[in-house]
C-alpha cells in the first residue's frame, strides 16, 4: 500500500494570514495539462516542515488536479518519492508556479526574433551645425 502523502492546504494559511494572492489565482485558472506548479508536502514528522516540489499536470476537473512529481525530493522525510509519483490535489494545494527562465537572447521560447542588418541597428544621431 501506498504512504498517503500530506500536501499543505497554502491558500487556507494565506487566507488566515490576511493575504489575497489575485494574480496566483488568475494564474491558476488559466492551467493547462502539461504545466508545472509547486505543491508543498509535508513529512509527516511532528515539528518538521515540508518541501516544495514541482509537479506536472496531467487531468484537470474544474478545481481538481492529478499531477506526476517532476522534480525530486532533498529532504529525507520525502526521499522515498520518485519523479513520476502521481498525485491528486486541488487549487488550494497550489503554493506557486515556477517562474519562467529568460532565454539567454531575451526571447520566449515558441517566438521567433527577427535580427536586422547590422546597418539597420545604427542610429542616425543629429550632428551639430558645422560637423562633418
Amino acid at each position: 500500500m501506498r504512504d498517503r502523502l500530506q500536501i499543505q492546504d497554502i491558500d487556507a494559511m494565506r487566507r488566515r494570514a490576511g493575504i489575497d494572492d489575485v494574480e496566483l489565482r488568475q494564474a491558476i485558472r488559466g492551467l493547462r495539462v502539461g504545466a508545472l506548479v509547486r505543491l508543498t508536502l509535508l513529512t509527516g514528522a511532528p515539528g518538521a516542515g515540508g518541501e516544495t516540489l514541482s509537479f506536472r499536470i496531467t487531468s484537470i476537473r474544474g478545481g481538481a488536479f492529478r499531477g506526476r512529481l517532476a522534480s525530486r525530493p532533498t529532504s529525507a522525510g520525502l526521499s522515498g518519492l520518485r519523479v513520476g509519483r502521481a498525485l491528486a490535489f486541488t487549487e488550494s494545494h497550489i503554493h506557486s508556479l515556477p517562474r519562467m527562465r529568460a532565454h539567454p537572447d531575451g526571447e520566449r521560447p515558441g517566438r521567433t526574433r527577427v535580427r536586422q542588418s547590422s546597418a539597420a541597428n545604427r542610429l542616425a544621431l543629429p550632428t551639430p551645425e558645422g560637423s562633418p
